[in-house]
């Protein structure tokens, strides 16, 4: 499987706004709103240290971020609540929204998110959607298990299955969010992304775009 590097030349002209520490306040302060929040605990690990010749090694533990077993959602759900602020005119920059505020307003204006996955980032994306109340249709490879597509289903997403790689998937999804109300949610990126969110809209681990 082969993938090709898109740079988006105009992104030499952006210019960062704010500390990244200010950043970084209002990504936390977003993420304690949602369902489930708790701190992820960090696991010593004596012997590896000792091994290395360290006073100490800790692992930190993303196997139940929001219940979820990955660090995804920490990127889905900012990426998806600022995109969805965006693409409906709404400021949410500070968070001064809550999500089942923002979530009604999209239900009213008919939003729904689409996506492509191999699995964490799809259920992620998902998942956001069902605490926003607003549908979301995720784009599979065949090789995918059928279980990891019945967890990605219980998070109330329409599943569509496609024969081929998650690269095939792309051109089939890009069309899909030509749609006006249609936001594109994606960790990767292709040739016709055009408008690209802000600095720390991505900051966690996922890119969001809307066409």
């Amino acid at each position: 499987m082969s993938s090709s590097i898109h740079i988006n030349p105009d992104a030499r002209g952006w210019t960062h706004e704010g500390s990244r520490a200010k950043n970084e306040g209002k990504v936390l302060a977003f993420h304690e709103t949602l369902p489930d929040y708790n701190k992820t605990p960090l696991h010593s690990l004596p012997d590896v240290a000792r091994e290395l010749g360290l006073g100490h090694v800790l692992v930190k533990d993303e196997s139940n971020r929001f219940g979820l077993p990955a660090f995804k959602i920490l990127g889905a759900s900012w990426a998806m609540y600022r995109a969805v602020g965006w693409h409906l005119g709404i400021p949410v920059a500070e968070g001064q929204v809550s999500i089942a505020e923002l979530g009604a307003k999209a239900r009213k204006a008919a939003v729904e998110i689409v996506t492509a996955t191999e699995g964490n980032c799809g259920r992620a994306v998902a998942r956001m959607g069902k605490y926003m109340g607003i549908p979301v249709r995720v784009w599979v490879p065949s090789f995918m298990p059928e279980a990891t597509r019945e967890l990605i289903r219980g998070e109330n997403a329409e599943v569509t299955v496609i024969d081929g790689s998650y690269d095939d998937l792309i051109p089939i999804i890009s069309e899909e969010a030509d749609d006006k109300d249609t936001i594109l949610i994606l960790d990767v990126s292709f040739e016709e992304f055009i408008d690209v969110p802000k600095v720390g809209w991505n900051s966690i681990s996922l890119s969001s775009y809307h066409r």
